[in-house]
């Protein structure tokens, strides 16, 4: 069921984690020279987990102040100002960006970033990122929290996961007014993409 429900409930869920491209991204940190060096494995680069986030906002890249009778105040972390890892984790560098970089960037920049690496790992990155360009969301940011998406763009997310999927031909999908609250063009764009994707 491809609908409008959020796709994580964590502040930690981007599009990323939910394609799973953000486990093939760690993998890649933890690849590199100065990582290998250090013993570090993927699992250091998570957010969820003690290792290389910021233990100061859990990997939050910001800190809730609960006010009693108004409304929470959310401030930048001071100690990772706001770039959710520990400094030792940003020292870890691909092709000179560290991990926090990659996650600023758009999907649209992260698909040139990694299209220009001509590697197994980097492939898959690639493809599973131009999904979500497929369905119009390459304004995103990589690393941005699912809990700010809208639930058409929560909707488009569950579709490009989708359509990174090799087909079995046995799938029976159901999409809740997916082009709803979309421009035309990129109506147009996302129904072209869903009818040659599915038609294949």
């Amino acid at each position: 069921m491809v609908d409008q429900n959020p796709i994580g409930r964590s502040s930690r869920s981007n599009p990323i984690t939910y394609l799973g491209a953000f486990d093939d991204i760690r993998t890649l940190f933890a690849d590199q020279l100065l990582a290998k060096k250090r013993g570090l494995k993927p699992g250091y680069f998570s957010f969820n987990t003690e290792g290389g986030r910021c233990e100061e906002c859990k990997g939050e890249g910001s800190i809730t102040i609960s006010m009693q009778f108004m409304a929470d105040v959310i401030l930048e972390c001071e100690h990772c100002k706001g770039q959710r890892y520990k400094e030792e984790a940003l020292e870890i560098k691909y092709r000179e960006k560290s991990i926090a970089e990659v996650l600023d960037m758009t999907i649209e920049e992260a698909y040139d970033f990694f299209s220009q690496d001509d590697s197994n790992l980097c492939r898959r990155i690639s493809q599973k990122i131009y999904s979500l360009i497929k369905v119009g969301l390459g304004y995103l940011k990589l690393g941005q929290s699912s809990a700010t998406l809208s639930g058409g763009e929560a909707q488009r997310v569950k579709l490009a996961t989708e359509l990174c999927k090799r087909s079995t031909g046995k799938s029976l999908y159901i999409l809740d007014e997916p082009l709803g609250g979309v421009d035309p063009a990129t109506r147009d764009y996302i129904l072209d993409t869903i009818l040659n994707n599915f038609n294949e």
